[in-house]
């Protein structure tokens, strides 16, 4: 990399100083006062030592009586409260990962007490912070451990969140989503490490298209999910956040290991294949995992190592479209080569983790971590797609984090190092064989990509949280974080070459192809800073302001170095075209006179940093009474994702790596609905090397251009929030209004068509550009609307004895642009003229209901059982309707149908996971063996989707309108065994 110079220097001396990092991302803190009947007592020594690291936090009451315990980890404390004038008293508490609790030690002869806080539990106390303006769900460790889980994937739980979304179809792709936004403006933290993805959709973990778990999950203690008005320290998201602390080694060596089990004779087989006549295929998936801590020096120094492994064959049903019947005898004989039918799609995963945890002395602890994801996947074939079309889909990550905690009095300083490498590669196994794709019939042929996506990044983040008494207690946090970039990206497209057939030519040839050839490759550099201030500001006993405001920079967002090639800026200059009959009141229009091309161009010098990205970030709560029992909270911030790579690449990379579009007829003619001039098709140009050839001669026009504005604005969003919290002995319950407006998304349009074009006139009526095919401009002018309600009831386990918890949304998203399922590059050029034709339509993740409900019960005889309830009202689909002239792409209007569940007519989506375990009684004492079944879907609900979504013209209908086409999420049952000491 070009920054490891520059960035060890800066770990050394980072290292020297032992500055700051993460300051309370992954950590808790402990905040009050020690007081008698008398009053606040001074001199109080608090101490919490970790129930099985025992390493030791220690504070000292000021004269006011206050205290703070903070750069907690999260987890199980014995605190010690002693004075001169009482003698030591012990209480057991649990703190979560990022809670910031306040609470007051009341000291009497023989006893402390805790008061001013919501707590649950009696042997161990679960400290609860109803204080914070935060919208936020803890899942616990308990939760983790008793919850069914399909995948093993923790970001699966991240669904017990009101207001957050995970991936419904547990065969899709992994990913969480909030707010009326796209996945990829979400991030995970892990230990403070951001795993976001600069390059590609997806969000965090390279995890576009990637079905696998990002991290193990025997690993991870537990997590926190911010779904609304997060704090100022929290970076590079405009939707929900995720931060994980991993699990540590302790004074005692233990360990645990599981195995999971499935096969095909657990796992029902879909309605639409076994309607189809389909086989059943084999498949068999093997779940395995290890983890083992324990001391390296008592009370000082521990280590931690896990593993897991995730070995299977998956299914992926090929089969023949809806127009398969109408197609020429001669095309059904070629295309009965192919094999249809429900085919294996092996997969494979290994997840490694190492961890070091070490405390030199009072008020200092270090760790350091070690992450590996190796996976890989034969996939890409499924639905009109067959087998020839897989492709090798691999993603690694490599991950380094050292950190050291240092405690001074009213100081909490952390440091963190970090490096990570993430990387995407998907191989085209058939690379060589033409790419066939008979429209409506069977999509034949290799792969037509070869892509690899690397991300590398060394980080450092320096902050510093402060204790003062000034009108009221302040916690004052400040931060600075580095992060140095590499990005490397090779694209292979088109190589052998895409022939796209219609029904319009009978399919007996392809109406229009494209090959690509040229250098694939492109990298640059980038360096990211973030700086943030923020105040946690008690102004009285009972009112708590959270003032914060964050920074952000990058040098390199939008490949700022990029040279417009002066042969593309003169083309562009000089392009002028003049029509048979005025278009917009004049015949003559050059390109020049429809796009301010000083704006699109640059020499290399016309592209700044964006230095706009100031995120102000403010937050109340009220506790009504006083005693963390009724809150009232509430807040509005800004907060600026990124522009990802990959929706700016071809502007480069199209200039370098040239794809080439033809269109072809019987005779030469033009081609309706294909956009450059045609060729009379000769069955010889079937190959890439033929079309090819043709380039060489001069057959095909140009390639494409891709500009993008100077001055482009990254991603943003704006939240709002209002709730109250109320505690009811052991029930925890909130309601919450929440807002969020996101801007500066960005779509591309024909940047080709003069004023007045009609929409019917965009293919063909646009002004050529010699040596060139379209153009096309970037514009960040798409907008999201998202207005909800979030309904939370929990009960924490208590005593061992059951939890429960519900999460209820009620949401309306809106949008403008394109319905964009996939959440890939978005283009908008062929359903609209220009942004100003936009309209405001249904979200694509504009589900208006969504019901999450889970529990855990122990049962007698050493069993215990738990559950999962998923509902969902089901999101839109898109309407194509062609029953009346013109025809019409109708958003998002579609809606797919309802079935019954406790109430009627109510859910598109609805799953009820259950998991039944029973623990054998303990071997010398040391060894615990369970046994496990679990089911998921267990009522086998039919939850669909590809949906009928085309209208005839009239008087012509569709009878299957509004009708599924697919089924996910069967019924899949599994069974597996746990072992632990």
């Amino acid at each position: 990399m070009k920054h490891y110079k520059a960035a060890l220097l800066l770990l050394l001396v980072a290292a020297l100083v032992a500055s700051a990092a993460g300051a309370q991302t992954t950590a808790a803190s402990i905040r009050g006062v020690a007081r008698d009947e008398t009053g606040p007592l001074a001199g109080v020594t608090i101490e919490a030592a970790g129930a099985d690291s025992g390493f030791k936090h220690t504070a000292t009451t000021g004269a006011d009586g206050s205290f703070a315990l903070a750069g907690l980890q999260p987890g199980v404390y014995t605190v010690t409260v002693s004075s001169p004038a009482y003698e030591p008293q012990q209480q057991t508490l649990q703190v979560l990962i990022g809670q910031d609790v306040m609470l007051d030690f009341v000291l009497a002869p023989g006893e402390v007490f805790t008061e001013n806080v919501s707590v649950i539990g009696e042997a161990v106390q679960l400290l609860v912070d109803t204080r914070s303006s935060e919208i936020s769900t803890n899942v616990t460790p308990q939760q983790m451990e008793a919850l069914p889980q399909n995948n093993r994937n923790f970001l699966g739980l991240a669904a017990l969140a009101p207001g957050v979304r995970f991936t419904d179809d547990q065969d899709g792709t992994a990913k969480f989503r909030s707010g009326g936004a796209d996945s990829r403006q979400v991030n995970v933290f892990i230990d403070g490490l951001s795993y976001k993805n600069d390059l590609l959709q997806g969000g965090a973990f390279m995890q576009d298209s990637s079905r696998g778990n990002p991290f193990p999950q025997n690993a991870v203690q537990e997590f926190r999910v911010l779904t609304q008005n997060y704090k100022a320290e929290y970076e590079k998201a405009a939707a929900a956040v995720i931060t994980a602390v991993t699990k540590s080694g302790g004074n005692r060596l233990s360990g645990e290991a599981f195995y999971f089990f499935q096969d095909k004779d657990l796992v029902t087989q879909d309605d639409f294949s076994k309607d189809r006549g389909d086989k059943k295929p084999e498949y068999e998936r093997k779940q395995l995992g290890l983890a083992v801590g324990g001391p390296i020096i008592q009370d000082k120094l521990h280590f931690f190592l896990s593993y897991e492994s995730n070995d299977q064959d998956r299914l992926a049903t090929v089969f023949r479209g809806g127009s398969y019947s109408s197609a020429p005898a001669n095309v059904q004989q070629f295309l009965n080569g192919f094999k249809t039918g429900v085919l294996t799609s092996p997969f494979e995963s290994d997840l490694y983790f190492g961890k070091l945890s070490w405390q030199p002395s009072a008020g200092q602890t270090a760790y350091a971590t070690f992450h590996r994801r190796d996976e890989q996947e034969v996939r890409g074939f499924g639905g009109q797609r067959t087998l020839d079309g897989a492709e090798s889909f691999e993603i690694g990550t490599d991950a380094f984090v050292a950190k050291h905690t240092w405690v001074i009095g009213n100081v909490l300083n952390e440091a963190t190092a970090s490096f990570q490498k993430l990387q995407w590669n998907p191989t085209a196994i058939a690379s060589s064989t033409p790419r066939l794709n008979y429209f409506g019939l069977l999509d034949v042929g290799g792969k037509d990509a070869t892509q690899d996506f690397v991300q590398d990044k060394i980080g450092l983040r320096d902050d510093v949280s402060y204790a003062l008494d000034w009108h009221g207690a302040h916690t004052l946090k400040g931060g600075l974080s580095l992060n140095w970039l590499d990005y490397e990206v090779t694209k292979n497209l088109f190589e052998n070459g895409l022939f796209e057939f219609r029904s319009d030519e009978q399919w007996q040839f392809p109406f229009q192809a494209r090959v690509g050839f040229g250098n694939p490759s492109l990298e640059f550099s980038n360096t990211q800073a973030g700086l943030y201030l923020q105040d946690d500001w008690q102004v009285t006993g009972n009112l708590t302001l959270n003032l914060g405001v964050r920074w952000d920079y990058e040098s390199n967002m939008i490949n700022n170095d990029y040279r417009t090639p002066p042969e593309l800026t003169a083309a562009l200059q000089n392009a002028c075209r003049t029509y048979s009959s005025p278009v917009g009141g004049q015949t003559t229009w050059c390109l020049r006179d429809v796009l301010d091309l000083g704006k699109y161009t640059t020499d290399g010098s016309d592209r700044d940093p964006y230095y706009g990205m100031i995120q102000p970030r403010l937050g109340f709560s009220w506790d009504v009474r006083g005693d963390a029992k009724t809150v009232v909270f509430g807040g509005w911030g800004k907060y600026y994702d990124r522009v990802n790579l990959n929706d700016i690449f071809d502007e480069q990379y199209r200039q370098q790596y040239k794809i080439y579009s033809f269109c072809f007829s019987a005779d030469g003619s033009p081609t309706p609905g294909c956009g450059v001039p045609a060729l009379a098709w000769r069955p010889e140009y079937q190959s890439g090397e033929a079309l090819r050839q043709l380039v060489a001669r001069g057959a095909a026009p140009g390639p494409e251009i891709f500009l993008i504005p100077n001055d482009m604005k990254p991603p943003r969003s704006d939240q709002w929030t209002l709730g109250v919290r109320q505690q009811l002995g052991s029930w925890l319950t909130g309601l919450s209004y929440v807002g969020v407006r996101g801007y500066n998304n960005m779509m591309y349009f024909f940047g080709d068509l003069p004023p007045g074009t009609r929409f019917g006139d965009r293919f063909g009526g646009n002004i050529g550009v010699p040596g060139y095919a379209r153009v096309f401009y970037a514009s960040t002018t798409r907008r999201t609307w998202y207005d909800g309600l979030l309904f939370n009831l929990d009960h924490p386990m208590a005593g061992g004895k059951w939890a429960f918890n519900l999460a209820y949304t009620y949401a309306k998203a809106k949008q403008t642009g394109t319905d964009n399922p996939g959440e890939g590059v978005a283009f908008g050029a062929f359903d609209y003229l220009n942004p100003a034709s936009f309209k405001k339509f249904d979200g694509t993740n504009d589900e208006r209901h969504r019901l999450v409900m889970s529990g855990t019960v122990a049962l007698p005889a050493n069993f215990q059982v738990s559950s999962i309830i998923t509902l969902g009202s089901g999101a839109p689909f898109t309407i194509f309707d062609d029953s009346v002239d013109p025809f019409t792409v109708r958003w998002n209007e579609g809606r797919p149908k309802k079935y019954d569940f406790i109430i009627p007519d109510a859910w598109a989506y609805r799953s009820v996971d259950l998991r039944l375990e029973w623990q054998a009684p303990t071997i010398a004492d040391t060894v615990r063996i369970s046994l496990v079944g679990e089911g998921f879907n267990v009522f086998d609900f039919d939850n669909n989707g590809c949906f009928e979504s085309f209208k005839p013209r009239l008087p012509s209908t569709n009878a299957r309108f509004g009708e599924a086409n697919c089924e996910f999420n069967t019924r899949r049952l599994q069974g597996g065994v746990r072992i632990g000491f």
